[in-house]
């Protein structure tokens, strides 16, 4: 089913949004924090955030260097990008679509990103992140 807040919002967008986010709360960043560092209201943040609006490739790149990280970052675990055969390409058809459907609550990449920092062993920590990675595939 797809949700009808989402029906305009295109799957890109959405991918992005939730990136910025998830690294902002990994940084321990206020919404109104990272919209000051590059010269925007928080709200237009929140919109970014939730796909509403699209994030230029500038604005991206700002974000990026604020948040210290990759602008690649922003784009990881998408999806293959293929080129169609077709002369005429249908982007239309990506509007709906989602890659979502198990949306993770921000609450728990927060609880998640600080009990790992708490872990001291660097050995412990690199057996749990190896042990994310084996059930995420």
């Amino acid at each position: 089913m797809v949700d009808s807040n989402t029906i305009n919002i295109h799957h890109v967008d959405l991918h992005v949004g939730k990136k910025l986010k998830q690294k902002r709360l990994e940084r321990g960043i206020s919404q109104d924090d990272l919209a000051g560092s590059v010269n925007l209201t928080f709200q237009q943040v929140q919109k970014y955030e939730k796909g509403v609006n699209r994030v230029s490739a500038s604005k991206l790149y700002d974000f990026a260097k604020f948040l210290k990280t990759d602008i690649t970052y922003f784009f990881d675990e998408i999806g293959d990008y293929k080129i169609s055969d077709k002369t005429d390409i249908d982007y239309a058809s990506d509007v709906n679509q989602t890659a979502f459907e198990n949306d993770i609550k921000p609450k728990e990449i927060e609880i998640l990103t600080s009990s790992y920092k708490k872990i001291s062993n660097s050995e412990v920590r690199k057996n749990i992140l190896a042990l994310l990675k084996s059930l995420s595939s």
